[in-house]
């Protein structure tokens, strides 16, 4: 088996989840301890066999946040004992009593043990919210025996904006839901919601408990990525908040539509036609004078720098850039860009991550040099050239495209310590 294929020759429902899978020492991409510990002034628990306690332990620490988290131990005498509700409510009784401050909110994760044996794990919470008044009770979960139907990343979203509670609306103030950084100055949404007065809030810059409770009273949700989309939909039902969701791509339309609908919805003035006009240019600028500087020199892309691996090659091919491959492990793109980019370069290498066999791959890269998208490709291609990014890191739209600009420009001049890097966890997250 190939440790890759070419584009030409796959079929627009390649998934590479199929069973036995490779877990490679790129380690950037955010897991739940990382998005738990977003929530200010919170305290985590996670109830688990000790096999599963070892990662999150490892994980907290390497974060310096173990100040941040606690864990209840289950054994096989809770399973023999029937006694799994009991342990689960001691053991957070005994952390709150141990705490050196009360925490305003507990994200309790249980797992799929739990499942297994049917726990009534809402009894205990309610018990705890009847003693604990004072503190925001959420049940979380770290099951990936769910991973096909609720993964345990859009699940948390969702249980964690499950702490704001319906109130009054301000027609003035959104939230920016589901992301693991913010979205600021190179975020042309941004840009336009602020002009016209619009608060934008996002758990990521909020400092303190109060601040991120302040988000239920938002008029509206607006999601970048896909991990959000569940939240959302439970936030428009809960409390009444519209859904705007904008996609995270590289068409100049797309980002376009995406912002006047945003303005529509929020009754505020999209941007006009000659500022779009001068985004344009300022973009098409920025594109040339990075492929001005990069040349012929092979580009490639991974899902874990951007939401859009596939729409990102084609741009840079329709830009005039040499892209060699892409490091994807299910599509999840349009089918029109499967196939556009099948159309246009056939030979394009499709490298599955995950995949078994990529484990014997020979890590490197033909020529001199090869500029890498992200943190999968820089490692699989053995390159210290390559923009060290997650999920975006806060891009979006025109200014989003130029700032990933710069960034591969300072990737082209500027080498960086790889090996050390894709190994720290959680990248961004008060670790790196």
């Amino acid at each position: 088996m190939l440790e890759f294929q070419r584009i030409g020759d796959l079929e627009y429902e390649y998934n590479a989840d199929l069973g036995l899978s490779y877990a490679s020492p790129v380690r950037g991409v955010w897991n739940i301890v990382h998005i738990g510990t977003l929530v200010p002034e919170a305290h985590e628990i996670f109830v688990c066999p000790t096999s599963c306690l070892r990662g999150v332990v490892l994980t907290t620490a390497e974060m310096g946040a173990m100040d941040r988290l606690s864990t209840i131990t289950v054994g096989e005498d809770n399973i023999l004992d029937g006694d799994m509700e009991e342990a689960l409510q001691r053991g957070a009784e005994r952390v709150i009593a141990e705490l050196p401050q009360r925490p305003r909110a507990m994200l309790i994760y249980t797992s799929c043990i739990h499942h297994f044996l049917a726990v009534n794990y809402q009894r205990v919470y309610r018990v705890l919210r009847e003693k604990y008044p004072d503190i925001d009770f959420i049940d979380c979960y770290m099951d990936p025996i769910m991973r096909r139907t609720l993964p345990a990343i859009p699940s948390l979203w969702r249980q964690i904006h499950r702490l704001l509670q319906p109130c009054e609306k301000n027609p003035k103030q959104v939230n920016y839901v589901g992301n693991c950084f913010a979205y600021g100055p190179y975020c042309d949404l941004t840009q336009m919601l602020e002009s016209a007065g619009t608060a934008v809030l996002q758990l990521n810059t909020c400092k303190t408990y109060d601040e991120f409770l302040k988000m239920a009273s938002s008029c509206a949700n607006i999601t970048f990525h896909g991990a959000a989309v569940q939240a959302a939909k439970d936030m428009r039902l809960r409390l009444g908040q519209e859904w705007i969701p904008v996609r995270p791509g590289y068409c100049y339309d797309e980002i376009d539509e995406d912002l006047r609908a945003a303005a529509a919805a929020l009754g505020i003035e999209p941007p006009s036609a000659e500022e779009t006009r001068l985004q344009r240019e300022l973009t098409e600028a920025a594109v040339a004078e990075t492929r001005a500087l990069i040349g012929a020199t092979p580009v490639s892309v991974d899902y874990t720098a951007v939401d859009r691996p596939l729409e990102l090659a084609l741009y840079l091919l329709d830009h005039g850039f040499t892209v060699e491959s892409v490091f994807v492990d299910v599509f999840t793109e349009s089918r029109e860009i499967f196939e556009r980019l099948q159309g246009r370069i056939p030979e394009l290498r499709i490298y599955q991550s995950l995949g078994w066999n990529i484990r014997r791959m020979a890590r490197g890269h033909e020529g001199e040099r090869l500029l890498a998208v992200g943190q999968k490709s820089a490692y699989f291609k053995d390159t210290n050239h390559f923009v060290n990014i997650i999920e975006g890191e806060g891009m979006y739209g025109y200014r989003g495209i130029r700032r990933l600009m710069e960034l591969m420009r300072e990737a082209y001049r500027t080498e960086k310590p790889m090996r050390e890097l894709v190994q720290i966890k959680g990248w961004g997250c008060g670790c790196s």
